[in-house]
């Protein structure tokens, strides 16, 4: 059904915008984690390679636990030996995700996002809707694998993570459990506290020049939203250039939606004929739809032509019910 839809629109719909967002999405990870997954033959292990007390379990009980790592973590238990290859390989979940999203997997591991496991990744490529919107969630927020749209991941104050410095002072001996047991630094209340965080790769990052801005050092940056009571008064950024704030891009990724299990993908589409819309609540050229949901977009906005003015390439526009002809 999809495959048809696709086809039906081929020459309305686009899957990739042709500028750069400077995400995760553009930090070279094929280059900066390659993967093995795929290049090791391990049908055949031989007896020396095991995983001590695990093989007395079944296989279900050990991919269930498996499932509750984190990836960094399951990345490490997979290369131990051709054995944990084997049972990490075995994980349905994590294959799909291997397949059809690999960078996905690069940037987790590379960025040392280890807030949740390779289920709750599972589950949430699964999703469709933003975290935060009715819109599509056509990327991924790293530090607490969150599915976020382009307009909330750049303009809303739960998604600008905080520094260091800025999530220690945030943190105050009053709103801690630990504050009566001698704790007074707060780098150390924070480290106790152990809030979701990652730490970025070197790169460019914001869609305000078109190389980004460029950022040399690895910054730890922490989720927000779990360290404010409110995302009002203290809880706000003191500075925010939304577009402009490369920590907004540091933990963002392009994310499909896996469907029929993992069997299936769905990258989402853009509609050619809102190329040069701005209304961020109707129409606009930032939004991604679903394959099934484009189909939704044009029926309710009209058939896409092009535009009254030839140009070179050219442009599209939708027809609104008012301008067919009868």
């Amino acid at each position: 059904m999809e495959k048809d839809l696709h086809r039906e629109f081929a020459l309305h719909v686009y899957q990739k915008q042709n500028f750069s967002d400077n995400t995760l999405d553009d930090a070279q990870l094929e280059t900066r984690c390659p993967l093995d997954n795929g290049r090791h033959d391990c049908t055949s292990i031989p007896t020396r390679f095991s995983v001590g007390h695990l093989d007395r379990f079944p296989l279900e009980l050990i991919s269930e636990v498996l499932l509750h790592l984190d990836i960094p973590s399951l990345t490490r238990f997979r290369v131990l030996n051709r054995r944990t290859m084997e049972l990490v390989n075995s994980i349905r979940q994590y294959t799909a995700i291997i397949q059809h999203c690999p960078n996905i997997i690069r940037a987790i591991v590379s960025i040392q996002a280890d807030a949740f496991d390779c289920g709750t990744l599972f589950r949430t490529l699964c999703t469709i809707q933003c975290s935060t919107c009715n819109r599509f969630g056509d990327h991924l927020y790293l530090i607490d694998c969150r599915r976020v749209c382009y307009f909330c991941f750049t303009m809303r104050p739960e998604y600008l993570p905080l520094t260091t410095r800025e999530a220690s002072r945030l943190l105050t001996l009053s709103a801690m459990p630990h504050a009566e047991s001698g704790i007074k630094s707060s780098r150390k209340l924070l480290a106790l506290s152990n809030p979701p965080s990652i730490l970025s790769l070197p790169g460019r990052y914001c869609c305000v020049k078109r190389d980004g801005i460029l950022q040399r050092k690895r910054i730890q940056l922490y989720d927000r939203q779990t360290l404010v009571q409110s995302l009002t008064g203290d809880g706000l950024p003191r500075q925010d250039k939304f577009t402009g704030e490369p920590k907004r891009f540091m933990a963002i990724i392009t994310a499909p939606i896996l469907l029929n299990g993992g069997r299936q993908v769905d990258y989402g589409l853009f509609c050619l004929g809102c190329w040069d819309e701005t209304a961020e609540e109707t129409k606009h050229f930032r939004i991604k739809y679903p394959t099934p949901g484009i189909s939704e977009h044009i029926a309710k906005y009209g058939p896409i032509v092009e535009k009254d003015m030839p140009t070179i390439p050219p442009r599209f526009k939708h027809l609104s019910k008012d301008q067919i002809m009868p």
